[in-house]
């Protein structure tokens, strides 16, 4: 999957410039923020895992990769519209124990729709409707949870085609082997828009 990753923004990152300036150049209210774009982020998730022998808080850092691709359209040229898909890879650092046994969250993937809206050509708010798979481990091995991810979040322009933003995010993750865990995230991230 990494790979898979990888190749997809090597994909987006060389094809990308055209279709953005072939976008914008289309419309008189293009945005900095439309267009291709790839970043790095960094955060915190709180993951609750319901086992048979009790509740285990695994908790810990995020950091990771992102792309993705954004389309924008204001209307009355003054607020708009817009939306994105977006693919991530990041590590974990988390970890709790139950009775004793280390519980660790190894890595985690997914998958995003964002849809938001453009206040300005730098600020836009959005939300975040996704997938995502995330690996946590035992003493017992290792085993992969799918789960829906629902958030918020915001990106702001920081300095010409570079953006900051800032995101929450819950994820309802599906049961397996007697373990169902929920996480909340928090993240900061950094992009560049082609």
């Amino acid at each position: 999957m990494t790979r898979f990753l990888l190749a997809t923004a090597a994909v987006v990152a060389l094809s990308a410039p055209a279709m953005a300036d072939s976008y914008n150049n289309n419309s008189p209210f293009g945005s900095a923020l439309t267009g291709a774009y790839v970043g790095a982020m960094g955060g915190y998730s709180w993951s609750e895992l319901d086992t048979a022998a009790g509740d285990v808080d695994v908790d810990g850092a995020d950091y990771g990769v992102f792309v993705g691709y954004k389309l924008d359209q204001y209307l009355q040229n003054s607020i708009g519209i817009n939306g994105a898909i977006e693919a991530h890879y990041a590590w974990s650092s988390a970890d709790g124990d139950i009775a004793g046994a280390d519980v660790e969250k190894d890595d985690e993937w997914g998958v995003s729709f964002r849809p938001g809206l453009s206040i300005s050509e730098s600020i836009n708010p959005y939300g975040i409707l996704g997938y995502k798979r995330a690996e946590f481990e035992t003493a017992a091995g290792s085993e992969d949870y799918d789960g829906f991810e629902l958030g918020i979040g915001t990106e702001l322009v920081a300095y010409g085609d570079f953006g900051i933003r800032a995101e929450y995010a819950h994820t309802f993750y599906g049961e397996e082997d007697g373990v169902d865990p929920d996480e909340d995230t928090l993240r900061l991230g950094v992009a560049y828009h082609f």
